[in-house]
């Protein structure tokens, strides 16, 4: 009997992550997005998919008297930060270091809306962009397999497409950006009131950067390597 070949989920990672990038870059600069939701904390704009029968957000947001570094340093799953705001969060860990800028990271999240929306998880392979010129940052974000990384019983294994963060530096502060397509895997749950989910979730997620970004006494190290990041760290 033959040995069972081991899958090299690695050849097919550069196709993955390019075909993620070309996605969202194509979508940030389309001019189909309707405005679904404004607040003073953000506006959520909506864009129908044409390929899934569901939606793609876009959100954009300000943190005022932040640095991208110090942002950055907030929102990395390698910082001291994420789990001190992010609420949804039930953590996330770095699976397998591809190269200096580009890991594979299982993002974990707690069950919400009273157990309508069971606890689960994302195995995605995220590259960390970083601009030396203004201090931009990015991260595009795409579901892959990981022999590391098995599915954990009990917990539904979500399917992350092309996603994208970014961060520019705008006067005194900075401004975000994301793009957000998600599959909650809801059976029997109209697809109307899935969609209604989805930027309340977004919403939630960059009210609670916000809030923390804005604390008085939320003081952020600027000395921790962060894949995709490192060596940016000291500036901007």
């Amino acid at each position: 009997m033959p040995a069972t070949e081991t899958p090299d989920y690695h050849a097919t990672y550069d196709a993955a992550m390019q075909n993620a990038e070309n996605r969202v870059f194509h979508l940030l600069h389309s001019l189909e997005w309707q405005l679904h939701t404004e607040k003073k904390t953000g506006s959520i704009w909506s864009m129908r998919c044409n390929v899934m029968d569901n939606y793609i957000f876009r959100y954009e947001g300000r943190i005022p008297n932040r640095t991208c570094a110090e942002v950055s340093a907030m929102i990395h799953p390698q910082g001291l930060h994420r789990s001190k705001w992010d609420s949804q969060s039930a953590g996330t860990s770095v699976v397998e270091e591809i190269s200096h800028d580009t890991s594979v990271i299982l993002h974990k999240t707690k069950g919400r809306m009273m157990g309508l929306i069971s606890p689960r998880e994302t195995l995605d392979l995220c590259r960390f962009a970083y601009d030396p010129v203004d201090g931009s940052r990015s991260v595009v974000m795409v579901s892959v397999e990981n022999e590391k990384s098995p599915k954990t019983a009990g917990v539904v294994r979500a399917q992350t497409y092309p996603t994208l963060l970014m961060l520019n530096p705008l006067g005194d502060g900075v401004k975000i950006t994301s793009i957000v397509q998600g599959d909650m895997h809801l059976q029997g749950i109209p697809q109307a009131l899935i969609d209604s989910m989805m930027p309340k979730g977004i919403a939630s997620f960059f009210e609670d950067l916000i809030k923390y970004a804005n604390k008085d006494d939320t003081k952020v190290s600027l000395n921790h390597n962060l894949t995709g990041w490192c060596g940016a760290h000291l500036e901007n």
